[in-house]
């Protein structure tokens, strides 16, 4: 396993591939294996290759957030509008189960903006920017955010919470 991925870190992706193939021969339902072949592919610039391995590897854990996230990554590293419903499924699993995820809610904004959804896109940047400690930012998508939900809803409460929380730690400076 360190091999195979000290070998990715290096920049040879065939001794990285060789390495993870034999390691998915001892034990071929392995999702940590099967996260470490997607993960190479995706990062190789392989991201339909790295699809197959992520989506097994997110099924064996049912969903954990950390590979649910990377799997999302890879279905919108694809480019393919076809597989952009499935990330949206993935990552809103992912976050659901881990809040505390930048990347996570990184990736759920950029899936909202691709498919068109701008007040999600810019909750999501919110999410995102609060964890990062970006309050500044964070307060302005919260209020685009909050200025284009419905009134009331889930996602309207959770931007004026957003709102809330960068605006008190920016006084706070």
């Amino acid at each position: 396993y360190a091999r195979a991925y000290a070998w990715h870190k290096d920049s040879h992706l065939d001794k990285a591939m060789a390495e993870t193939t034999a390691l998915l021969a001892t034990a071929p339902n392995d999702p940590y294996f099967l996260e470490l072949k997607g993960q190479i592919l995706l990062e190789a610039g392989k991201p339909g290759d790295a699809l197959a391995p992520l989506r097994r590897a997110t099924e064996l854990t049912n969903n954990q957030p950390l590979i649910a996230t990377t799997f999302g990554h890879a279905l919108i590293a694809t480019e393919d509008k076809a597989n952009f419903h499935e990330a949206e499924r993935v990552l809103k699993a992912a976050v659901a189960r881990d809040r505390e995820n930048p990347f996570a809610w990184y990736q759920l904004g950029v899936v909202y903006a691709q498919t068109g959804d701008m007040p999600r896109a810019r909750l999501a940047s919110a999410e995102q920017q609060v964890l990062s400690m970006s309050m500044p930012e964070a307060l302005r998508s919260a209020e685009a955010a909050e200025a284009a939900l419905p009134t009331g809803s889930p996602d309207w409460l959770r931007a004026q919470d957003i709102a809330f929380q960068a605006r008190a730690a920016i006084e706070q400076k």
